[in-house]
């Protein structure tokens, strides 16, 4: 009768392990987001910025002694108009790519600060990556709307207004959420420390 086979026992990993292998697979990813969308990400940008010169320095230009053919729409607001249409394609696109690259360095980030703290947690992740996020996509809309004020003003001369009021309300929540998981980290280094201080002091 053949005899059963023992389980094996289980090796315990190291927790110096679990940080190199989760290192390891964010940096992958990382290269991987940087090389997928990093071009794409260039090429919006330059495509936004020729369609605004252009649109300054030749459209607008034009339609301006234009007659309206279209009722009481004037050339220049419906130029400015397709032109916003334009820029807001490119722009939304950029938004996507960005949070990819934001999800890869964050992950280096934990890796790194995880390295060094001795532990990696995905509550760390998630915290670089609302940190990345709020302020990217802040400093990424206000570029924006440099590009669209003008021509939102061309469809109407409120609406540039209007847009400001609403962007700086989002953009004081986005860093107020930034600046928070950013503290939580801080937070969890600062007790960490004071807890081995502690230690050592009882020690003593």
């Amino acid at each position: 009768m053949a005899k059963k086979e023992e389980p094996k026992a289980e090796v315990p990993i190291r927790q110096e392990e679990k940080i190199e292998a989760f290192g390891a697979r964010m940096y992958v990813e990382s290269a991987k987001a940087l090389r997928e969308v990093g071009a794409r990400v260039a090429l919006s940008v330059g495509a936004a910025i020729l369609i605004w010169v252009f649109g300054q320095l030749v459209f607008i230009p034009i339609s301006i002694g234009m007659k309206p053919v279209f009722g009481d729409y004037s050339m220049e607001s419906i130029v400015s108009f397709v032109i916003v249409i334009a820029l807001a394609i490119i722009v939304f696109t950029i938004f996507v790519d960005i949070r990819k690259l934001t999800g890869g360095i964050a992950g280096v980030l934990a890796y790194e600060f995880g390295r060094a703290s001795g532990e990696v947690k995905i509550e760390s992740l998630r915290h670089y990556r609302i940190a990345l996020d709020g302020i990217i996509y802040v400093i990424i809309v206000s570029l924006a709307y440099l590009l669209f004020a003008q021509y939102l003003g061309g469809i109407h001369e409120a609406i540039p207004a209007i847009l400001l009021v609403l962007i700086v309300i989002w953009a004081v929540f986005a860093l107020w959420r930034s600046c928070r998981a950013i503290a939580a980290e801080v937070g969890r280094y600062t007790k960490k420390w004071a807890d081995e201080l502690e230690k050592r002091t009882k020690k003593t």
